[in-house]
């Protein structure tokens, strides 16, 4: 019964009139396909979406093409200032701070020791520690084969010695060149400077030559571009005889107009000249006070007695104040290193005492 009923439902679902079922081999349900009446409508829409869209992004390709022309003007303009800086600071070397502990004294070092001593290497250093440094950088180049990295100085030898003393870093700029090169800046930037004395300069060339680095004197001056007779001078000054400089308080204290005589009246007589240095030193030893213009013209025989002088400390308090030296024709104070306002007052003080004195109108 149930299988005939089944049978029956079969037949008719196969038959024709059956719209659920399409008639197709495989049997199974299908959905009508799209009429022309369904579809035309669908097409249209999607045409108009489309073209809403293509013309939406269009507008938006266009405003990125403005942005984009813009952003190439502003990279033309910066390019343009990169460039023009460039070229301002070109060869300008960078500057860093370094422990000064690492740095060394150049070998073709010029200074004397007595150019770390006195009132003006104290005001460089008083002038540095209240700057926090050296303001101006010293040029050093780097050694190599040092670990850590250490230095040697081509010029700022006191400027260096300052913040060592001081245990301050030292602003440098840091440059490899060859003992050359090294030693034509020092030498140009001691003289632009002008506060390498004739002593210093004179040891400065005679070391080169004696090292080799220059050939002769001649192209020594030539590759610096200094006048022969100058550095002739010089070296003559570096090169006199040890008694004869340490005659002077102070090697600086030669001035290059002396150096001719002085050679002159050694190669003339140089027993005279040293019998007259060894004078000269003694006389200093015993508190004897003469000027680096006496000392010339004793060695010279401008004067043929060196003056007698007899000089005292002044104490204050059981410690020394001063001292003042009495010769024939003098009298010296030797103070300690004042500031400017006290230094104006002991000025003050001593020109009302020569003017009570009669000295001064």
């Amino acid at each position: 019964m149930l299988k005939e009923k089944f049978d029956g439902h079969k037949a008719q679902s196969s038959g024709k009139g059956c719209s659920s079922y399409s008639n197709d081999e495989q049997g199974c349900c299908a959905l009508p396909a799209p009429t022309s009446t369904t579809e035309a409508p669908f097409r249209q829409i999607n045409s108009v979406q489309i073209g809403l869209a293509m013309a939406g992004q269009g507008g938006r390709v266009a405003d990125l093409e403005k942005q984009l022309h813009e952003t190439e003007k502003s990279v033309d303009a910066v390019r343009a200032d990169l460039a023009a800086v460039n070229a301002e600071w070109q060869g300008v070397l960078p500057s860093k701070r370094l422990d000064p502990k690492s740095i060394r004294p150049s070998k073709w070092a010029n200074r004397h020791d007595k150019s770390f001593e006195g009132p003006e290497f104290s005001a460089l250093k008083s002038e540095m520690e209240s700057a926090g440094g050296n303001v101006q950088a010293i040029k050093v180049r780097p050694i190599p084969g040092t670990e850590p990295q250490e230095y040697e100085i081509v010029f700022g030898h006191r400027r260096h010695r300052a913040c060592l003393d001081l245990g301050l870093e030292v602003l440098a700029t840091i440059e490899s060149i060859d003992d050359k090169e090294l030693f034509k800046e020092m030498d140009r930037e001691n003289r632009q400077r002008a506060d390498l004395r004739p002593y210093e300069q004179g040891l400065m060339y005679a070391r080169a030559l004696d090292e080799g680095l220059f050939s002769s004197q001649r192209r020594l001056a030539e590759d610096l571009g200094l006048q022969s007779s100058n550095v002739s001078t010089a070296i003559n000054i570096a090169r006199l005889p040890k008694p004869v400089v340490d005659a002077f308080g102070s090697p600086l204290d030669i001035q290059y107009r002396w150096s001719a005589p002085l050679n002159d009246a050694f190669r003339t007589d140089p027993d005279r000249v040293l019998s007259r240095a060894s004078e000269i030193i003694s006389s200093r030893l015993a508190g004897t006070v003469l000027s680096a213009g006496h000392v010339y013209e004793c060695l010279i025989g401008s004067s043929e007695t060196v003056p007698k002088t007899v000089s005292h400390v002044v104490k204050h308090g059981g410690k020394a104040a001063f001292r003042v030296s009495v010769s024939s024709d003098k009298i010296a104070i030797d103070l300690p290193i004042l500031n400017k306002m006290t230094l104006s007052k002991v000025e003050k003080v001593i020109l009302e005492v020569l003017k009570e004195e009669g000295a001064l109108p």
